[in-house]
């Protein structure tokens, strides 16, 4: 009897263990990639913050991750949409063909949103005209490849409190991408993906969860003097919400008296948290991670974009958002683990671009920046052209640091397009701010190899960009009507955290020079699928463990 308890507690521990190794070992291939995307986050944010995040957010991911330091685009007109379809194509904005979140389309004379889309409806609201789909990208994104490579087995979801992250994520075969409807207060889609709402997102809509984060205040989660990575409370280079809200706390009643329906839900924590939770019950309802076929989930973060315009990167307020968005992303981080296992999931955060400083704050630091006066630029030109080619509207627009020309009217008064645009350049290029100008005939004959024209030439393609494209002096931006913003080729603008986490992934530190456009084509070889067809970037083999 010895003999034979002694056999099967053997075999029961053998069996034991063999359980407890098949758990800790990875499978073949990750069962779930989840992308995280913070919309305006800077490199340098992770380390600033770092001594009051929690230890299950930013810190675990960057502890027990890959900590890629050096991630940078390599465009210069770093607007949301470009970035996010960056990430999902591995291709530059000059290849994937999403240049600026809007371009001015001289055949209409009308400006056109990136994901615009009037064959399409709001699916869950029937009073919008028109909605999105991810038509005008130029390359399909690695979730597309992978899903095609499976003939359609993979789910693929995107979520996003703006159109934008849920749209190009979620690319072209996307089964839902999800995103906040500041008219309604639910979560919306588009008929490109869904002809009806389903039954789950219903039930999470009419929980009615706005209304009842809206009635709120905003505080400070830590004592007001312990936050000594960023200016004070009282900072004058503030903006605020509505121009008008400018220090803690923050009761949103009030504020909702002047701003319209949910849209203040695109400038609070709730609003992370709101996205959060639909990722969650994203996760559960659709059986995301469940089989041997790779799902996708994208998670797009959309309110450090504004409180970052708003606020500055030196504010308190930045500073909290992100330590409450560590706390979301710790419960994320959890329930992920708890549904899939660290082992069959493979989590990537980033961000789409950064912010710059505010000017002000700069200037009176003895730093060379500025607010550029566009509109005063352009009024100069205007009378500038007028004086040599006489009366005629020779410039059609100025947008997205560039100007679009009427060459309809330059052909018609048989003046070389070349020679105009170079007039145009020797006359704007001694501007107070500008530092380079070059022209679509210097993008299309000319191959830039570094610094910013090469930058610049990553954010032209024929078809979108204008006749000239400027860049401007480091710390200068646009004349705003907020504190702060982004759309250069500088490291404030480019420089974004990319972690790596889960599925085979290395605890180490990466200080090597990293292109956003390798994320992409890194995916692709974890999962064995064909590159999106217009990567230029590299698989990042050395995150990984080789066995």
């Amino acid at each position: 009897m010895k003999k034979i308890f002694l056999i099967f507690t053997i075999i029961y521990l053998t069996v034991a263990a063999r359980a407890q190794v098949e758990t800790i070992i990875p499978s073949d291939k990750p069962k779930l990639v989840v992308g995280i995307v913070v919309e305006q986050m800077r490199q340098d944010y992770i380390d600033r913050f770092w001594v009051n995040f929690g230890i299950k957010g930013f810190k675990k991911l960057a502890i027990n991750g890959t900590y890629c330091q050096n991630a940078n685009f390599n465009f210069s007109l770093t607007q949301t949409a470009p970035g996010y379809a960056t990430i999902a194509t591995g291709a530059e904005p000059s290849e994937h063909g999403i240049v600026s979140d809007f371009w001015f389309n001289p055949l209409t004379n009308k400006k056109e949103g990136c994901i615009e889309d009037t064959r399409c409806k709001i699916t869950g609201d029937k009073t919008s005209k028109n909605a999105y789909s991810p038509k005008n990208i130029f390359s399909t994104t690695f979730s597309d490849e992978a899903k095609l490579f499976n003939r359609g087995k993979s789910k693929i979801i995107s979520i996003s409190l703006d159109p934008y992250g849920a749209v190009i994520t979620g690319g072209f075969t996307a089964d839902a991408a999800y995103w906040f409807d500041v008219k309604t207060g639910n979560w919306v889609s588009s008929t490109y993906y869904l002809d009806t709402i389903p039954e789950w997102v219903n039930q999470v809509n009419n929980k009615r969860m706005p209304d009842e984060y809206l009635v709120r205040q905003w505080k400070p989660m830590l004592p007001i003097d312990e936050y000594n990575e960023v200016l004070p409370d009282s900072s004058i280079y503030e903006f605020g919400i509505d121009g008008v809200y400018k220090v803690f706390p923050y009761n949103y009643s009030d504020i909702t008296k002047t701003i319209p329906n949910y849209e203040l839900m695109m400038m609070i924590p709730e609003g992370n948290t709101h996205t959060t939770d639909m990722a969650i019950a994203t996760l559960y309802n659709e059986n995301l991670g469940q089989d041997e076929n790779t799902d996708f989930l994208f998670i797009n973060y959309t309110v450090p974009e504004n409180i970052g315009r708003l606020y500055g990167p030196q504010s308190i307020e930045v500073q909290d958002l992100f330590l409450r968005l560590d706390s979301d992303l710790g419960h994320l981080i959890d329930v992920i683990e708890e549904t899939v296992g660290k082992n069959n999931v493979l989590i990537y955060l980033t961000s789409n671009h950064g912010i710059s400083e505010t000017p002000q704050y700069l200037i009176d630091n003895k730093m060379p920046a500025g607010n550029y006066k566009q509109h005063y630029m352009l009024a100069l030109l205007k009378s500038y052209l007028k004086a040599v080619y006489g009366e005629g509207d020779w410039i059609l627009d100025f947008s997205n640091n560039q100007i679009f020309l009427n060459k309809i009217l330059i052909e018609d008064s048989q003046i070389p397009l070349y020679d105009f645009q170079e007039k145009v350049i020797s006359f704007i290029i001694n501007s107070t701010g500008i530092s380079n100008a070059i022209s679509s005939h210097q993008f299309q004959n000319i191959i830039f190899r570094q610094g910013m024209p090469e930058k610049m030439q990553n954010s032209f393609n024929q078809k979108r960009s204008g006749d000239i494209m400027i860049s401007l002096k480091a710390g200068w931006i646009e004349d705003v009507p907020y504190a702060t913003d982004h759309n250069s080729g500088y490291k404030y603008d480019t420089n974004v955290p990319l972690i790596w986490y889960g599925w085979k992934v290395k605890k180490q530190k990466l200080f090597g020079q990293i292109n956003m456009t390798d994320i992409a084509p890194t995916i692709s070889m974890v999962l064995g699928t064909p590159a999106p067809p217009a990567t230029t970037g590299k698989p990042l083999q050395e995150v990984f463990n080789n066995r």
